[in-house]
């Protein structure tokens, strides 16, 4: 397995994140090519597993990810599940709110073309001024170009 192997070629001068040379299978035809499944995940079941991410916009940052690729109907599992999660947590006063998402294909940002639903926790205040949606859902996110040039990661 190697990331670009067969896959997207990396054309962003201004590519921030780490992930971007670490030798992964970025285009995996079965969940045991996939960079998660050689993880350990926080919670398994058949049809789908979750993991915290490998590089967390903040902590308690997760992945919710199907096991089978092209069944739609998965995807929608995992965001109804993320979802569930997200509202027990608020409903036990855990976090105040919470952000959902997916970047599906190379122009949304996505990096691994496997699908799989983000889950951020958020609390008032984890971010300064007004907190922002999902236009950007995490905007001191220290992998972001203009934050790590602040002395980020």
């Amino acid at each position: 397995m190697g990331r670009m192997v067969g896959n997207m070629k990396n054309r962003w001068s201004d590519e921030p994140y780490p992930w971007h040379n670490e030798a992964v299978n970025t285009n995996p035809k079965e969940f045991k090519d996939t960079v998660w499944a050689e993880r350990k995940a926080v919670h398994d079941e058949p049809c789908f597993a979750v993991y915290e991410d490998k590089y967390p916009t903040k902590e308690g940052h997760l992945l919710f990810i199907p096991k089978t690729k092209d069944a739609p109907g998965m995807i929608g599992l995992c965001f109804q599940e993320a979802y569930r999660k997200g509202t027990d947590m608020v409903n036990s006063g855990e976090i105040d709110g919470f952000n959902l998402g997916m970047n599906n294909g190379e122009s949304a940002g996505q990096s691994i073309f496997w699908p799989h639903v983000h889950f951020i926790p958020r609390t008032l205040g984890d971010q300064k001024g007004r907190p922002k949606g999902v236009r950007r859902a995490y905007p001191d996110d220290p992998y972001q170009a203009e934050n790590m040039k602040k002395g980020g990661k």
